[in-house]
Protein backbone atom coordinates (compact mmCIF):
# COMPACT_ATOMS: atom_id res chain seq x y z
CA UNK A 1 0.00 0.00 0.00
CA UNK A 2 1.92 3.05 -1.24
CA UNK A 3 -0.83 5.09 -2.90
CA UNK A 4 -3.45 6.80 -0.74
CA UNK A 5 -6.37 8.01 -2.86
CA UNK A 6 -9.32 7.68 -0.47
CA UNK A 7 -10.34 6.17 2.85
CA UNK A 8 -12.46 3.51 1.14
CA UNK A 9 -9.33 2.05 -0.46
CA UNK A 10 -7.64 1.45 2.91
CA UNK A 11 -7.79 -1.67 5.06
CA UNK A 12 -8.76 -1.47 8.74
CA UNK A 13 -5.40 -2.89 9.89
CA UNK A 14 -3.50 -0.29 7.88
CA UNK A 15 -5.50 2.51 9.50
CA UNK A 16 -4.78 1.10 12.96
CA UNK A 17 -1.07 1.02 12.07
CA UNK A 18 -1.25 4.67 10.96
CA UNK A 19 -2.81 5.72 14.27
CA UNK A 20 -0.29 3.68 16.28
CA UNK A 21 2.60 5.20 14.32
CA UNK A 22 1.12 8.68 14.84
CA UNK A 23 1.11 8.15 18.62
CA UNK A 24 4.72 6.99 18.47
CA UNK A 25 5.83 9.97 16.39
CA UNK A 26 3.96 12.40 18.65
CA UNK A 27 5.88 11.01 21.62
CA UNK A 28 9.26 11.05 19.84
CA UNK A 29 9.02 14.06 17.54
CA UNK A 30 12.43 15.44 18.49
CA UNK A 31 14.23 12.20 17.66
CA UNK A 32 12.64 10.70 14.54
CA UNK A 33 14.26 8.05 12.38
CA UNK A 34 15.47 9.59 9.11
CA UNK A 35 13.58 7.20 6.85
CA UNK A 36 13.52 9.75 4.03
CA UNK A 37 17.27 10.17 3.57
CA UNK A 38 18.20 9.76 -0.07
CA UNK A 39 14.56 10.10 -1.20
CA UNK A 40 12.79 13.02 -2.87
CA UNK A 41 9.15 13.99 -2.41
CA UNK A 42 7.31 16.50 -4.60
CA UNK A 43 4.43 18.65 -3.34
CA UNK A 44 2.03 19.76 -6.09
CA UNK A 45 -0.84 22.00 -4.97
CA UNK A 46 -3.23 23.37 -7.60
CA UNK A 47 -5.30 24.96 -4.80
CA UNK A 48 -4.25 27.16 -1.87
CA UNK A 49 -3.30 25.41 1.36
CA UNK A 50 -1.75 26.29 4.69
CA UNK A 51 -2.21 23.35 7.07
CA UNK A 52 -2.01 20.43 4.68
CA UNK A 53 0.88 21.67 2.57
CA UNK A 54 3.05 22.99 5.38
CA UNK A 55 2.50 19.97 7.62
CA UNK A 56 3.50 17.62 4.79
CA UNK A 57 6.56 19.74 4.03
CA UNK A 58 7.58 19.98 7.68
CA UNK A 59 7.00 16.26 8.27
CA UNK A 60 8.93 15.26 5.15
CA UNK A 61 11.93 17.41 6.03
CA UNK A 62 11.89 16.15 9.62
CA UNK A 63 12.08 12.59 8.23
CA UNK A 64 15.04 13.49 6.02
CA UNK A 65 13.37 13.77 2.61
CA UNK A 66 14.48 16.25 -0.01
CA UNK A 67 11.33 18.28 -0.75
CA UNK A 68 10.45 19.81 -4.12
CA UNK A 69 7.73 22.48 -3.98
CA UNK A 70 6.14 22.41 -7.44
CA UNK A 71 4.03 25.44 -8.39
CA UNK A 72 1.65 24.61 -11.27
CA UNK A 73 1.19 28.29 -12.17
CA UNK A 74 4.97 28.65 -12.62
CA UNK A 75 5.42 25.47 -14.64
CA UNK A 76 5.03 24.15 -18.19
CA UNK A 77 1.42 23.34 -17.33
CA UNK A 78 0.78 27.00 -18.18
CA UNK A 79 2.14 26.26 -21.67
CA UNK A 80 -0.27 23.38 -22.19
CA UNK A 81 1.62 20.43 -20.74
CA UNK A 82 -0.74 17.67 -19.57
CA UNK A 83 -0.94 16.23 -16.06
CA UNK A 84 0.33 12.91 -17.42
CA UNK A 85 3.41 14.46 -19.05
CA UNK A 86 4.14 16.54 -15.96
CA UNK A 87 4.14 13.45 -13.76
CA UNK A 88 6.29 11.50 -16.24
CA UNK A 89 8.78 14.37 -16.29
CA UNK A 90 9.04 14.48 -12.50
CA UNK A 91 9.44 10.71 -12.23
CA UNK A 92 12.24 10.95 -14.81
CA UNK A 93 13.83 13.53 -12.49
CA UNK A 94 14.01 10.80 -9.81
CA UNK A 95 11.10 11.89 -7.62
CA UNK A 96 10.23 9.02 -5.27
CA UNK A 97 6.80 10.21 -4.14
CA UNK A 98 4.11 12.83 -4.55
CA UNK A 99 1.62 14.73 -2.39
CA UNK A 100 -0.94 16.32 -4.72
CA UNK A 101 -3.98 18.59 -4.32
CA UNK A 102 -6.12 19.07 -7.41
CA UNK A 103 -9.52 20.71 -8.04
CA UNK A 104 -10.88 17.88 -10.23
CA UNK A 105 -13.19 15.33 -8.56
CA UNK A 106 -11.68 11.84 -8.32
CA UNK A 107 -8.52 12.78 -10.23
CA UNK A 108 -6.61 10.96 -7.47
CA UNK A 109 -7.54 7.62 -9.05
CA UNK A 110 -6.13 8.76 -12.39
CA UNK A 111 -2.92 9.99 -10.76
CA UNK A 112 -2.42 6.72 -8.91
CA UNK A 113 -2.77 4.79 -12.18
CA UNK A 114 -0.32 7.08 -13.99
CA UNK A 115 2.48 6.62 -11.45
CA UNK A 116 4.86 3.63 -11.45
CA UNK A 117 4.36 0.96 -8.78
CA UNK A 118 7.47 2.01 -6.84
CA UNK A 119 6.44 5.68 -6.58
CA UNK A 120 4.30 6.58 -3.57
CA UNK A 121 1.42 9.05 -3.68
CA UNK A 122 -0.91 10.77 -1.20
CA UNK A 123 -4.08 12.57 -2.19
CA UNK A 124 -4.06 15.94 -0.42
CA UNK A 125 -7.59 16.74 -1.61
CA UNK A 126 -9.25 16.28 -5.00
CA UNK A 127 -12.30 18.41 -5.75
CA UNK A 128 -15.29 17.39 -3.65
CA UNK A 129 -14.22 13.75 -3.67
CA UNK A 130 -11.81 13.06 -0.82
CA UNK A 131 -9.31 14.39 1.70
CA UNK A 132 -8.08 11.22 3.42
CA UNK A 133 -5.33 12.65 5.61
CA UNK A 134 -7.65 15.33 7.04
CA UNK A 135 -10.12 12.61 7.98
CA UNK A 136 -7.35 10.58 9.60
CA UNK A 137 -6.06 13.46 11.70
CA UNK A 138 -9.62 14.41 12.73
CA UNK A 139 -10.44 10.89 13.90
CA UNK A 140 -7.05 10.57 15.60
CA UNK A 141 -7.88 13.76 17.53
CA UNK A 142 -11.34 12.38 18.39
CA UNK A 143 -9.60 9.25 19.70
CA UNK A 144 -7.61 11.39 22.12
CA UNK A 145 -10.91 12.75 23.45
CA UNK A 146 -12.64 9.35 23.65
CA UNK A 147 -10.55 6.20 23.37
CA UNK A 148 -13.62 4.14 22.41
CA UNK A 149 -14.73 5.80 19.18
CA UNK A 150 -17.93 3.75 19.12
CA UNK A 151 -19.19 5.85 22.05
CA UNK A 152 -18.83 9.19 20.29
CA UNK A 153 -21.87 11.26 19.36
CA UNK A 154 -20.86 13.65 16.58
CA UNK A 155 -22.77 16.52 14.97
CA UNK A 156 -21.41 18.08 11.77
CA UNK A 157 -22.52 21.68 11.28
CA UNK A 158 -22.40 23.76 8.12
CA UNK A 159 -21.67 23.36 4.42
CA UNK A 160 -21.53 19.57 4.14
CA UNK A 161 -22.41 19.51 0.43
CA UNK A 162 -19.18 21.20 -0.65
CA UNK A 163 -16.84 19.50 1.81
CA UNK A 164 -14.35 16.88 0.62
CA UNK A 165 -13.43 16.27 4.25
CA UNK A 166 -16.82 14.90 5.30
CA UNK A 167 -17.10 11.99 2.83
CA UNK A 168 -13.64 10.83 3.91
CA UNK A 169 -14.48 11.35 7.57
CA UNK A 170 -17.75 9.42 7.37
CA UNK A 171 -16.04 6.55 5.55
CA UNK A 172 -13.39 6.35 8.26
CA UNK A 173 -15.87 6.58 11.13
CA UNK A 174 -17.85 3.77 9.53
CA UNK A 175 -14.74 1.59 9.26
CA UNK A 176 -14.13 2.20 12.97
CA UNK A 177 -17.77 1.45 13.92
CA UNK A 178 -18.67 4.98 15.00
CA UNK A 179 -22.19 5.44 13.63
CA UNK A 180 -23.82 8.14 15.79
CA UNK A 181 -23.37 11.07 13.42
CA UNK A 182 -25.94 13.80 12.82
CA UNK A 183 -25.91 16.95 10.71
CA UNK A 184 -26.93 20.51 11.44
CA UNK A 185 -27.68 23.45 9.16
CA UNK A 186 -29.99 24.60 6.37
CA UNK A 187 -31.17 22.07 3.79
CA UNK A 188 -29.51 24.11 1.05
CA UNK A 189 -26.14 23.05 2.50
CA UNK A 190 -26.94 19.46 3.43
CA UNK A 191 -28.37 17.04 0.86
CA UNK A 192 -30.73 14.15 1.56
CA UNK A 193 -27.91 11.60 1.81
CA UNK A 194 -26.70 13.27 5.01
CA UNK A 195 -29.18 12.38 7.74
CA UNK A 196 -30.43 12.79 10.44
CA UNK A 197 -30.61 16.55 10.00
CA UNK A 198 -31.18 19.22 12.65
CA UNK A 199 -32.62 22.19 10.77
CA UNK A 200 -32.73 24.67 13.64
CA UNK A 201 -30.56 25.40 16.66
CA UNK A 202 -33.36 24.91 19.16
CA UNK A 203 -33.09 24.74 22.95
CA UNK A 204 -31.02 21.82 24.28
CA UNK A 205 -30.79 20.08 20.89
CA UNK A 206 -27.09 19.25 21.38
CA UNK A 207 -26.95 18.33 25.06
CA UNK A 208 -25.95 14.71 24.42
CA UNK A 209 -23.30 15.36 21.71
CA UNK A 210 -19.55 14.88 22.34
CA UNK A 211 -18.19 16.52 19.20
CA UNK A 212 -19.38 19.53 17.20
CA UNK A 213 -17.53 19.54 13.89
CA UNK A 214 -17.89 22.96 12.29
CA UNK A 215 -17.50 23.71 8.56
CA UNK A 216 -17.11 27.00 6.72
CA UNK A 217 -19.25 27.98 3.74
CA UNK A 218 -17.08 26.84 0.82
CA UNK A 219 -18.06 29.32 -1.89
CA UNK A 220 -15.14 28.37 -4.11
CA UNK A 221 -16.88 25.04 -4.81
CA UNK A 222 -20.37 26.43 -5.41
CA UNK A 223 -21.94 25.42 -8.69
CA UNK A 224 -24.32 27.56 -10.77
CA UNK A 225 -27.50 26.72 -8.82
CA UNK A 226 -25.94 26.74 -5.34
CA UNK A 227 -26.97 29.52 -2.98
CA UNK A 228 -27.09 30.23 0.71
CA UNK A 229 -28.52 33.02 2.85
CA UNK A 230 -25.37 33.84 4.81
CA UNK A 231 -27.10 36.34 7.12
CA UNK A 232 -29.68 33.74 8.10
CA UNK A 233 -26.99 31.08 8.51
CA UNK A 234 -24.99 33.26 10.90
CA UNK A 235 -28.13 34.13 12.86
CA UNK A 236 -29.20 30.50 13.33
CA UNK A 237 -26.00 28.49 13.25
CA UNK A 238 -22.97 30.61 14.07
CA UNK A 239 -21.13 28.80 16.86
CA UNK A 240 -20.89 31.52 19.47
CA UNK A 241 -21.47 31.51 23.21
CA UNK A 242 -25.17 32.23 22.85
CA UNK A 243 -25.48 29.26 20.46
CA UNK A 244 -23.69 26.97 22.94
CA UNK A 245 -25.91 28.14 25.80
CA UNK A 246 -29.09 27.73 23.75
CA UNK A 247 -28.29 24.28 22.33
CA UNK A 248 -26.78 22.96 25.56
CA UNK A 249 -23.60 21.80 23.85
CA UNK A 250 -20.77 21.17 26.29
CA UNK A 251 -18.51 18.87 24.29
CA UNK A 252 -15.43 19.51 22.16
CA UNK A 253 -15.38 21.80 19.12
CA UNK A 254 -13.50 20.90 15.96
CA UNK A 255 -12.93 22.64 12.63
CA UNK A 256 -10.80 21.43 9.69
CA UNK A 257 -9.79 24.98 8.77
CA UNK A 258 -9.50 27.49 7.44
CA UNK A 259 -11.94 29.23 9.77
CA UNK A 260 -13.95 32.27 8.72
CA UNK A 261 -14.08 34.01 12.07
CA UNK A 262 -17.31 35.94 12.47
CA UNK A 263 -19.17 33.65 10.06
CA UNK A 264 -19.50 30.01 11.16
CA UNK A 265 -17.61 30.51 14.44
CA UNK A 266 -16.46 33.30 16.75
CA UNK A 267 -12.99 33.95 18.13
CA UNK A 268 -13.92 33.27 21.75
CA UNK A 269 -15.35 29.84 20.94
CA UNK A 270 -12.49 28.92 18.60
CA UNK A 271 -10.04 29.76 21.40
CA UNK A 272 -12.08 28.26 24.25
CA UNK A 273 -10.97 25.40 26.50
CA UNK A 274 -13.38 23.07 24.72
CA UNK A 275 -11.84 23.78 21.32
CA UNK A 276 -9.36 21.21 19.94
CA UNK A 277 -8.87 23.02 16.64
CA UNK A 278 -5.16 23.65 17.18
CA UNK A 279 -4.75 20.07 18.39
CA UNK A 280 -6.08 18.99 15.00
CA UNK A 281 -3.42 21.11 13.31
CA UNK A 282 -0.63 19.69 15.48
CA UNK A 283 -1.83 16.13 15.08
CA UNK A 284 -1.89 16.64 11.32
CA UNK A 285 1.88 17.07 11.43
CA UNK A 286 2.40 13.81 13.32
CA UNK A 287 -0.12 11.85 11.27
CA UNK A 288 1.34 12.92 7.94
CA UNK A 289 4.83 12.04 9.20
CA UNK A 290 3.45 8.63 10.21
CA UNK A 291 1.88 8.07 6.82
CA UNK A 292 5.08 9.03 4.99
CA UNK A 293 7.01 6.64 7.26
CA UNK A 294 4.69 3.75 6.43
CA UNK A 295 4.30 4.11 2.66
CA UNK A 296 7.62 5.53 1.43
Amino acid sequence: MNKITSISSLEHDFLVNVFDKTKDIKSNWTNLEQIGLGKTICLIFWEPSTRTKLSFEHAAKKLGFTVLDFSPDQSSIMKGESLEDTLKTLVALKVDGFVIRHPEDQVSKKIANLLPDNVFYINAGDGNHAHPTQAMLDIFTMGEIENDLTKLKITILGDVNHSRVIPSQLALLNKLSCHDVSFMGPKSMISEKFRPLIEDSSANCLTDRNILFVLRIQKERFKENDAVDEIDFVKKFQVNQEFLDRTGFKGHIMHPGPMNIGAEITTDVANSKNSVILSQVENGLYLRAALLSLIS
